[in-house]
This record gives structure tokens, C-alpha cells and sequence, in this order.
């Protein structure tokens, strides 16, 4: 177990660093043919009263060895001879994949919560590592609007039986090549206080096609604004909890959720954790990725029906921070910060094809609540960024 606790601990993909792991139990083992030592597993991690199921594959001293190019050209070959590597059953739409993988592949690098590999410039295989009972998102969202244009169509899947139910083990997915990271796309032009407009309605009008295809896909239906603010507010209350420094605008923002305007909204699938780091700029177009919400909640949950404006929220709230991004790394940025962001805002908007509104202003709240929790833990020197914005919020209210 220590090796294999110390390997978690150290992973960019493991979710519970706060709490010591208290036992490993090994439920699924398979070995990689023809790498010796090398090994599938499927575990379960006990920490603080909680479990969670990971994938790793490891050598004899207990490392993770996925960015292995052996490792990664097994699990290449066998999707081409359309059976997954070690265990899993995988399922395919269309035609065979053997005819788009460039073996051997490579991994990509950075931090992330799952493992993708990229073979040639046609395939990806993200590589899931924490594992829920259920649909995964990212497969059933992205497998029913493969026509759409501003995404990667899926084209197989990898599921495998723990404990009598089914979870997603990988995914195969259109590679997106000669892409840019949307983050750092939109710093190339707030380094050096660029107008990012054009682009910003771009990516709203992608972001709308990929909206009008999930609503397409998959049922839709209306709520209030009572039910919507009722949730907000339980969300309010968590968050306070987490962050106490949020108790000083607590009555102010729950105030703004009570009084929205009586009116009913749509809820439909939508992507549920969407930002400038969730999406390519291509030479042509928008691609969004990674849909399978926000990591920290609930699998349940993250499946169920929201409001657009969740998503368009988290767009505007990433334009705050790659505005403020570039003085708090030492270059010089936008001389006014908020103004260049609430330019790339009102760009965005006209390009999705919605007015600001005070629904859309409290799911914005309501995502940098989230923010000064999440810089609170991580990076307390950045907290003032997101508690400006709901003081500039709560003003404007």
C-alpha cells in the first residue's frame, strides 16, 4: 500500500490531498501483453471516511507509468484490434478505429485530472482516472451531437463492471490538431492590452451551437425563478461555510437571488464547467472540450438539466481572470483590468445572442462564490480577484 499511497499523493489526478489515505483495496488486475512488470489497476481508496475508485497502470516499484511510449503504443494497438488494453469492453461507432491510430502516440502534458493520449494527428484516448457509476458525461453528451462543429466527435468508448455497475474506463475521441488552449489564447491578447472582442463573440456564437445541439439531443424543460434561486442560495450556504470571509456579503448576494425578476427559464444538458482552458481555438473555429462538469461534484449531479447561463457565467468569469493574469505574473496586462474584461463580456453576449440580465449576473455571482473558496485553499493572494467582482456585482444591484 505505501508505494501506491505515495503515488497518489504525488498525482496531478488524485482529488483527495487534504486527507490521509487510510487503505488501498485492489478490485480489478490486469497485466499489459508483452511489457513485463507493467500493470492495469483499478482501486479503492479509503480516506477520511470516504472512498473513490482510480485507474493506474504501474511498474513493479508502484509509479504510474501511462507517459511510458510503450505502454502508450499497447493501449494504441489494442484499440486498433478493437479490444481494450487489460480489461473493458469497448464500444465503437462507426467504423474500426485501426485505420485512424498512429502508433505509437504520445501523452499529453500538463495538469489535469485525466491521462490523454494522442496518436497521429486524427486520435485522442482520454484515459479517466477517478471513476463513478454511471453514464460519463463527456461519452453521453459528446456521442449524441457529433454533427456539431465546435466539438470532437466521440467514436468509442471503454466500460468495465465494478460492483455490479457500469463505469467509464476511456474514450476515444477526434484529436483536434494545431489548437491553441483558449487561456492562452485569450492572454496573447491581454498581455499586451488587445481587444479580445472578436474573438469573444466567436467563441459566444460557438458556445450557442453547442447549446442548440444539446437542446436538440436531449430533453429541455422549463423552471422558475424561484427554483433557480432556491439552489443558488443552497449553494450560497455551503460556500460561506468553506469560506468564511464570504459571511460579510452573504445577506447582499442572497438578497439578489431572492429578488429575480418572476419569470420561468429553460434547463437543458450543458457543458457545467465551461472556461477559456475548456476550450481550442483552431485556425477556423471554437472547439469546446472536456464535458464532463464540474470534477468535485457528484456524477448524479452533474447530469442533471441546468441553465445555459451556467456556462456563459464561467466564459465571463474566466475573462476577469486572464484580465487580471498578466500583471499578477509580471508583465503589464490591461491598463484597466475590469474594463477589458467587460468588453470581451458584452462581445461574447451579442455573439451567443443574449442580453445581460439579472439571472445571468447571479449564476456569475454565484460561480466567483465558488472562486474565493477555491483561492482561499490554493492561492490566497488571489482571493481580492474574485471578491472585486461580487463587490462590482452586488453595486450594480
Amino acid at each position: 500500500m505505501d508505494q501506491l499511497a505515495r503515488m497518489l499523493e504525488n498525482a496531478r489526478f488524485y482529488g483527495a490531498k487534504s486527507e490521509p489515505i487510510d487503505e488501498i483495496e485492489t478490485l480489478h488486475e490486469a497485466d499489459l501483453p508483452g511489457i513485463p512488470g507493467i500493470r492495469l489497476l483499478i482501486l479503492r481508496v479509503h480516506h477520511g471516511g470516504k472512498r473513490d475508485l482510480y485507474q493506474v497502470c504501474v511498474d513493479e516499484s508502484g509509479k504510474d507509468v501511462f507517459a511510458n511510449p510503450a505502454v502508450i503504443a499497447r493501449y494504441g494497438n489494442a484499440l486498433a484490434a478493437g479490444t481494450p488494453a487489460g480489461f473493458g469492453t469497448l464500444e465503437i461507432i462507426g467504423d474500426q478505429l485501426s485505420a485512424t491510430l498512429d502508433i505509437p502516440g504520445r501523452m499529453i502534458s500538463g495538469e489535469q485530472s485525466n491521462t490523454s493520449l494522442i496518436f497521429g494527428k486524427k486520435t485522442m484516448l482520454k484515459v479517466f482516472r477517478r471513476l463513478e457509476a454511471g453514464e460519463n458525461p463527456d461519452v453521453e453528451l459528446l456521442s449524441q451531437i457529433s454533427e456539431c462543429a465546435n466539438i470532437a466527435p466521440v467514436r468509442g468508448w471503454v466500460t468495465e463492471d465494478i460492483d455490479g455497475a457500469s463505469h467509464t474506463l476511456a474514450m476515444v475521441q477526434d484529436f483536434v490538431p494545431d489548437a491553441e488552449d483558449g487561456w492562452r489564447f485569450a492572454l496573447n491578447f491581454a498581455g499586451v492590452d488587445a481587444s479580445f472582442g472578436v474573438e469573444a463573440a466567436l467563441l459566444g456564437e460557438s458556445t450557442q451551437n453547442v447549446h442548440a445541439a444539446l437542446a436538440g439531443a436531449f430533453p429541455t424543460t422549463e423552471v422558475d425563478s424561484a427554483q433557480l434561486a432556491a439552489g443558488l442560495e443552497d449553494n450560497l450556504d455551503e460556500l460561506v461555510t468553506r469560506a468564511p470571509v464570504l459571511a460579510r456579503v452573504a445577506d447582499q448576494v442572497r438578497a439578489v437571488y431572492r429578488t429575480l425578476p418572476h419569470e420561468t427559464h429553460s434547463v437543458q444538458r450543458i457543458h457545467g464547467d465551461l472556461h477559456l482552458g475548456q476550450v481550442l481555438r483552431t485556425p477556423e473555429r471554437y472547439v469546446l472540450i472536456d464535458f464532463e462538469g464540474e470534477p468535485a461534484r457528484p456524477l448524479e449531479q452533474r447530469r442533471r438539466p441546468d441553465s445555459v447561463l451556467r456556462d456563459l457565467a464561467g466564459i465571463i468569469r474566466s475573462f476577469d481572470y486572464a484580465a487580471h493574469f498578466p500583471a499578477r505574473s509580471g508583465a503589464s496586462g490591461p491598463a484597466n483590468p475590469a474594463g477589458w474584461a467587460a468588453d470581451a463580456t458584452a462581445a461574447f453576449l451579442e455573439g451567443y445572442g443574449v442580453e445581460r440580465s439579472p439571472v445571468l449576473d447571479a449564476y456569475v455571482l454565484d460561480k466567483a462564490l465558488y472562486e474565493v473558496v477555491y483561492e482561499s485553499d490554493n492561492r490566497p493572494d488571489w482571493v481580492d480577484i474574485p471578491l472585486a467582482a461580487i463587490d462590482r456585482l452586488l453595486a450594480a444591484h
